[in-house]
């Protein structure tokens, strides 16, 4: 096994360990001035700075959750494809795997195939380094899956190279990902061979597209919903300011406020990463 593949594969438990050890890490106080003379910081000065080390240290956190996260979702496919190969699922009864995974686990066994195709793209990108594996996310898995299963380890990272130099250095998307690989013929099961997976794939398929359309509308709604508590807070706002009426508890307003300010700043960064054009 190579050096990449067994790091993708390393406890989930010791991933967590190490990543709640650093959090709070975040950006470190200016550092007074070595020439003796000491830099003296106003009451608002400190504030952005003591501020500044909060937003620092919540961005860290929250790019190790996400890390975390990924590793979690490898880890527990190359789990359930050996429990899957292996027919274990067996053992209990089911006459499905898919079955296997909602009764035992809950999950909808779309999820669950997703988590294995998640896996086998990550075995097979290993070799390519762990800097672009760290880019393959559960779209990119969902279009290499087949290539991987029809085409081999091999023929998902050739693809998988090709797109990168053409790119430039530019992030992949499912969508280039999916036509190069029709253009090239791969993912696509000869007559003489038979198609990757189970006799459930098609319905899978199917049921990872409502999945993403489900979760695209939800995303939509959710955004809706700050957009309109976000228009109904500020309204207010302005009805109290026209009025001269101060919050009944100015601690606890001035709180509230610092929490959206720092909100706002974070949604913003979200909304930087939105699929889709700029400004749109």
């Amino acid at each position: 096994m190579s050096k990449a593949a067994a790091k993708a594969s390393s406890s989930f438990g010791d991933v967590l360990t190490s990543g709640l050890a650093a959090r709070g890490g975040g950006a470190q106080l200016p550092v007074q001035a070595s020439s003796g003379t000491e830099v003296e910081l106003s009451p608002r000065e400190r504030l952005r700075a003591l501020e500044a080390r909060i937003e620092a240290s919540v961005g860290e956190y929250q790019q190790s959750l996400r890390r975390l996260q990924a590793r979690h979702r490898v880890e527990v496919g190359q789990l359930l494809h050996e429990i899957n190969e292996s027919g274990l699922w067996e053992l209990e009864g089911h006459e499905r795997f898919g079955h296997y995974v909602k009764a035992r686990w809950g999950w909808d066994r779309s999820y669950g195939y997703r988590l294995i195709d998640l896996a086998l793209v990550h075995r097979a990108l290993a070799p390519l380094g762990q800097a672009v594996l760290d880019t393959v996310v559960e779209s990119h898995a969902r279009e290499l899956a087949p290539v991987v299963k029809v085409n081999g380890d091999e023929g998902a990272r050739t693809l998988v190279e090709v797109l990168r130099l053409e790119s430039g250095g530019k992030k992949l998307t499912a969508a280039v990902i999916a036509a190069r690989r029709d253009k090239e013929g791969l993912g696509v099961a000869s007559s003489d061979q038979s198609p990757a997976g189970d006799e459930d794939d098609e319905v899978v398929d199917a049921e990872l597209v409502e999945d993403d359309e489900a979760t695209a509308e939800k995303v939509g709604q959710c955004i809706r919903a700050a957009a309109d508590t976000a228009e109904r807070a500020l309204r207010q706002l302005d009805e109290a300011l026209a009025l001269d009426v101060a919050p009944f508890h100015r601690a606890d307003a001035a709180v509230d406020l610092a929490r959206i300010r720092t909100a706002a700043v974070r949604l913003q960064r979200r909304a930087d990463g939105v699929p889709g054009p700029a400004g749109s």
